[in-house]
């Protein structure tokens, strides 16, 4: 594959769930792997191909449910390591966006790495390189996306060309490439944010760009604290992981269990490890009801529940895989039963402040304290004024996500989680999908991301590099800057 110029794209992603949910995952599909080939008699080569298909046909479909139910079965568990569902999800949204329907033109084997040339049906073609592992299951450990746009200039990421940078880079020397390759973006006010490029848990290179507050010509710092939007799954997630480890609960706890009085009797039946997986069918509280609700009635993590524990499941628990904010709401309001406080100030004692995140907290927009970002979109389309969208906006923050952070604060849980300050060996492995030795850095990548109107955030980390992006603009830019760094730092 010398020949073929490599950029890699995002590829999927996370499985963020208990490390024995994916180790059951692995031995049922390798035990399925070996029964056709053997039954079947079919070579390495075909059952490349056939695992390469399964996630092309989804992509193709813009499927986010069927791509990480095939993500699921073709990826090796380190692969599904490295992103979380959402991740996964936004990366399909990205290519049906830029791609549309694929058409397979090629496929080519070259010592075990097998390429798959696409043409989009909206115009953009490239090549799908796969990757995969030595083990007679042969499961994809890594994707790379060789695109050509407009004038065949490859592009790390849907819009965003790859930056000049990589790890062996001094820092002066990076954060020269990165003010470069920021230009366009900052001379066009497309970016305003905070991007943290860290080094053994150290910051290599930091920069802050734009306004946190327009009207009061606030600039943004690395103080900043901005709405961190999904990341705040991992809070909730740890949260629960710590009351696991007080025994209070175990991932097979169902939710009746804990709240007998949960108002959807097919709901209570739903284990702690569905609720993570978004397996339980839990509603989602986004829909026209909360478009049209009071966005000043949404203050807490008990206010997002009693909306949502309201409303009719999806689906009956382990029947479906969906993208589910009220899962974790749900999680949230078990953590306030269990814990006998606000879920708000559980995580503030038991993750923020051994984190020494000192500057993190769910705020109520209504009364932001000093250095919090306001938020910002375009009012109609790339080239006209930003406006608040705070209404489109619960007032605070839940269990879902919609906590303030600041792009240090962030470095610090990813710090104090692989190091063993919040949580012991077991349940840090349970958090980042793998685990190492008690009292060693654990160095299982953790990817998290999250946006919405206004947001934009993300987090990528191996343990020693980490790349950081906090934003008051809405996605996909903010995102998609961060995609394309730790791609090009993070190997």
């Amino acid at each position: 594959m010398s020949q073929k110029r490599n950029a890699l794209l995002a590829a999927a992603a996370l499985c963020a769930i208990a490390p024995g949910a994916c180790e059951r995952a692995q031995t049922r599909e390798d035990a399925s792997a070996a029964q056709t080939a053997a039954t079947a008699g079919e070579s390495p080569s075909v059952l490349m191909e056939q695992r390469a298909m399964a996630m092309i046909e989804a992509l193709s479909a813009g499927d986010a449910t069927a791509y990480e139910a095939a993500a699921q079965e073709n990826y090796t568990a380190e692969f599904l390591a490295a992103r979380s569902p959402e991740d996964r999800a936004e990366f399909v949204a990205m290519i049906a966006n830029d791609f549309g329907a694929l058409e397979v033109r090629d496929i080519s084997d070259d010592d075990g790495v097998l390429s798959v040339s696409v043409a989009g049906a909206r115009g953009p073609v490239a090549d799908f390189v796969f990757i995969f592992d030595e083990t007679p299951q042969r499961r994809i450990e890594r994707i790379e996306i060789n695109a050509e746009a407009g004038g065949g200039e490859m592009e790390a990421g849907p819009g965003v060309p790859a930056p000049a940078m990589n790890a062996g880079m001094s820092t002066e020397a990076m954060g020269e490439a990165l003010d470069q390759w920021l230009a366009p973006y900052l001379d066009h006010e497309d970016f305003s944010g905070v991007i943290i490029i860290a080094h053994d848990g150290a910051p290599y290179v930091e920069r802050a760009h734009g306004l946190a507050d327009r009207d009061a010509d606030a600039p943004n710092d690395l103080q900043t604290r901005f709405n961190i939007a999904s990341i705040g799954k991992a809070f909730t997630k740890t949260a629960i992981a710590r009351l696991i480890e007080d025994g209070l609960l175990s991932p097979d706890t169902t939710i009746g269990e804990v709240m007998p009085d949960y108002p959807q009797d097919e709901t209570r039946a739903a284990t702690i490890r569905q609720l993570i997986d978004m397996e339980a069918g839990v509603s989602d509280f986004f829909s026209p009801e909360f478009e049209a609700a009071d966005k000043s009635a949404f203050a807490s993590n008990h206010n997002y529940y009693s909306f949502v524990a309201a409303r009719r499941p999806s689906f009956a628990p382990g029947e479906d895989r969906e993208y589910c904010n009220g899962c974790y709401v749900v999680l949230g309001e078990i953590v306030e039963r269990l814990s006998g406080e606000p879920f708000e100030d559980f995580v503030a004692r038991t993750v923020f402040a051994p984190a020494g995140m000192t500057r993190s907290g769910y705020f109520n927009a209504a009364d932001l304290p000093n250095g919090a970002a306001r938020i910002y979109g375009r009012s109609d389309g790339p080239d006209t004024p930003y406006v608040t969208v705070q209404d489109q906006h619960g007032n605070a923050g839940s269990g879902a996500g919609g906590a303030y952070s600041t792009a240090l604060d962030l470095l610090a849980f990813d710090n104090a989680l692989r190091e063993g300050k919040i949580l012991g060996p077991e349940m840090t492995a349970f958090v980042l999908g793998g685990g190492g030795a008690s009292g060693e850095r654990n160095m299982t990548p953790l990817g998290v991301a999250g946006g919405a109107p206004g947001v934009s955030a993300l987090m990528e980390s191996n343990g020693e590099w980490a790349v950081i992006v906090t934003a008051n603009v809405s996605e996909p830019l903010p995102e998609q800057i961060g995609l394309a760094l730790a791609r090009a730092i993070i190997r």
